[in-house]
């Protein structure tokens, strides 16, 4: 497969909800002007059969480029271990986002640690174009919030996307002084764009922001949520649903993107 251009990838494993993925991934390649790619990794548990993989991998492209004669499709198959798996991906093959069906979000979440580039859990089948007009990107007193509000704008560039920016609130704290800059710094740089965006104060502190986030998202019906990965949560937050697998597990039918902020990750090239 010929590198050097950004790509969407989907992770295919051939079970329920792959379909939904590349239609997913296919829209968000077509707002983005990127390459789309069907991905998948062989399970060395299940000694899988390669020229089987990819007999079906080219049959999906091959139908893909027919309907979609403006996108370039490719597929990729892979067999070794994840971590290096997701690692080839961004540093040879220029991964931008990969799309995974919800259902996956248990075996790739604890992964995202090691991706240069966010996964976008999906698991809608209708209304999808509805889903990536509105984004939702929680901003707290992390620097982080910067990174997440980094990549909405790519959808609100490119696709006309309203950005909610759901801003948390520490009372009088010393930390709402570092709210505020992080949210000024974030208007005055969705400032140099002509996309609309909307402050939206939640009256709710950081630690629990991410799950507000997910209830103000969940009121907009089609929409998609952005946030970090915390790779070191404890059993309270469990137990508050503070964790992306919860977020995930009761986001209907929401897009998520989680977002591996701890890392450098590779920026949209216009």
């Amino acid at each position: 497969m010929e590198n050097g251009e950004q790509k969407i990838f989907v992770w295919c494993n051939f079970l329920e909800g792959m379909e939904d993925s590349i239609l997913h991934g296919i829209l968000i390649a077509s707002i983005l002007g990127k390459e789309l790619c069907l991905f998948h990794l062989l399970d060395r548990n299940l000694h899988e059969n390669t020229e089987i993989a990819e007999a079906r991998l080219r049959g999906a492209t091959s139908r893909i480029s027919e309907l979609l004669s403006g996108i370039k499709v490719r597929y990729l198959i892979m067999d070794q271990e994840i971590i290096k798996a997701l690692n080839d991906l961004s540093e040879l093959y220029e991964c931008l986002v990969l799309v995974s069906h919800k259902n996956t979000s248990g075996k790739l979440l604890p992964y995202l640690q090691y991706a240069a580039f966010p996964f976008l859990f999906i698991s809608a089948r209708s209304n999808i174009d509805s889903i990536y007009k509105q984004i939702v990107v929680p901003v707290g007193y992390m620097k982080k919030s910067k990174d997440l509000a980094l990549w909405a704008s790519y959808l609100g560039r490119h696709n006309n996307a309203v950005i909610n920016l759901f801003l948390s609130d520490e009372g009088w704290n010393e930390d709402q002084k570092t709210v505020k800059n992080n949210l000024f710094s974030i208007q005055r740089f969705y400032g140099k764009f002509k996309f609309p965006f909307q402050v939206i104060e939640s009256h709710t502190p950081t630690w629990k922001l991410q799950k507000a986030a997910l209830g103000h998202t969940l009121s907009l019906k089609f929409a998609m949520l952005v946030i970090a990965g915390s790779f070191k949560t404890t059993v309270l937050d469990s137990i508050l649903g503070l964790t992306e697998d919860k977020v995930i597990s009761k986001s209907e039918d929401l897009s998520v993107m989680c977002v591996n902020s701890r890392r450098d990750f590779y920026t949209f090239c216009s």
